[in-house]
């Protein structure tokens, strides 16, 4: 029996850390071109009653940008908890409000192998897929997940419109970070891109919010195309005093 209780002991130790369910919250961003206001973006992971996850990503244009471009950006994803992972269901993109209107679907038939795509730039489509592939929004969970364990090789295959990639991070290290919310200590993300890319992404992320997102720059040829800035959020433990 000792034995026995060893070697189960061993067991559970050697086993993938499965994901703690996130909690529900609601936080809000401010989204800027440099010193220049472009709009907002809200956030949202909520449950459904069929037990669906549902996590919402909404961008508005706003301050001056407003008065000339009305565009709104809705990213949605539907997903659950399949044997302790995240896995993706159906994922959304709606583009409205400006000159050029976008749309994309993507339903995952796991049984089938499958993503049935339906856009108005692809038409429709099929992809196939292997267990663990995610869509274009909710890596973003998986990541914050990962960051919860401790993991420090992130890497996320997921469906990018009708293709198939491998998104990969580092921790670069931590940094203290002035927001709306007072001084948060993040953990900085840099996503790893091939030697030839011009963009550069990198995320901050706060471990006192379960490590959610609390900055997000993006940057083109070495100037910056955008930044989204942490402005509210409800449902997640408060962050410490600054």
């Amino acid at each position: 029996m000792r034995y026995l209780m060893i070697a189960l002991l061993a067991l559970c130790a050697a086993a993938p850390a499965l994901a703690a369910p996130l909690p529900a919250f609601n936080a809000s961003y401010t989204v800027h071109k440099g010193s220049l206001l472009l709009g907002e973006m809200r956030r949202t992971l909520s449950k459904q009653d069929d037990g669906r996850q549902v996590f919402e990503t909404e961008t508005r244009s706003g301050g001056l940008v407003a008065l000339f471009v009305k565009d709104l950006i809705v990213e949605r994803s539907e997903w659950e908890y399949h044997a302790g992972r995240i896995r993706s269901l159906h994922y959304s993109y709606r583009k409205t409000g400006g000159k050029k209107e976008r749309r994309l679907d993507q339903l995952f038939d796991w049984e089938s192998g499958v993503v049935n795509g339906d856009g108005s730039e692809h038409g429709s489509n099929k992809i196939p897929i292997t267990a663990g592939t995610l869509d274009k929004l909710v890596y973003q969970l998986a990541l914050m997940t990962d960051l919860k364990q401790g993991k420090t090789e992130l890497a996320y295959t997921l469906i990018d419109d009708d293709q198939i990639k491998v998104y990969r991070f580092r921790v670069a290290g931590e940094e203290m970070l002035k927001t709306p919310l007072g001084a948060l200590k993040t953990l900085k993300i840099e996503r790893i891109m091939d030697a030839d890319s011009k963009r550069r992404t990198t995320f901050w992320c706060a471990p006192s919010l379960d490590y959610l997102l609390v900055r997000l720059d993006q940057q083109e040829n070495g100037s910056d195309e955008f930044s989204a800035l942490i402005k509210t959020v409800e449902g997640l433990r408060p962050p410490a005093s600054p």
